[in-house]
């Protein structure tokens, strides 16, 4: 990892520590210096979170991510990309401590918006890839850059009552009560009848 890029990443984990505080969310930070790790976590690929946060719906391990967005696939969609040794280390941990995973991502360090997805999301759709290379016969790199569509983006909010969360579109709230107003009251007149 470049300076640049370590230095954006925890500019990251600064301002999640602010959302974190500004919203009353437990956490603590996990050391991430080597020597403050077993061997068995070297030995086994195994990468901690940088947070353990506590909400009402449960306590997890966060690690934060500063990504820019980079255009991807036939639409050019803006996408999220991570390398495949961090999903491994992170999934590792995962599995190694039955403990859940989430990854905050961000790309913007002046006004930063978070994006929430479970380490286990992003390896079913990294093992999904691998088994497409393996069907068409290609060479698999041995690191690839897995870019992680919106769609699997699952939660933009997070909060100590509602943990992870999204909130719901209401934009055609009105019009859709009154589409089910029409369709009870057709089922009255039709009972009626």
């Amino acid at each position: 990892m470049n300076e640049e890029n370590k230095e954006k990443g925890e500019r990251a984990e600064k301002l999640f520590e602010h959302y974190l505080n500004s919203v009353t969310i437990p956490f603590y930070r996990i050391d991430q210096n080597k020597e403050s790790q077993s061997e068995e976590f070297r030995n086994k690929h195994i990468r901690r979170p940088d947070y353990l946060i506590h909400t009402k719906k449960g306590v997890f391990h966060v690690d934060v991510k500063y990504r820019k967005k980079t255009p991807f696939g036939k639409n050019k969609e803006e996408r999220f990309p991570i390398g495949s040794d961090n999903i491994d280390s992170l999934f590792q941990f995962q599995e190694q401590f039955y403990q859940e995973v989430w990854l905050a991502f961000t790309n913007n360090l002046n006004d930063p918006q978070f994006y929430y997805i479970t380490i286990s999301i992003i390896n079913e759709y990294y093992i999904n890839i691998q088994k497409i290379y393996a069907e068409k016969k290609y060479k698999i790199p041995e690191e690839i850059l897995i870019y992680i569509p919106d769609s699997l983006l699952l939660f933009d909010k997070l909060s100590f009552e509602k943990g992870f969360y999204k909130e719901p579109n209401l934009a055609n709230i009105e019009e859709d009560v009154e589409c089910l107003n029409r369709i009870a009251h057709y089922t009255d007149n039709k009972k009626e009848a």
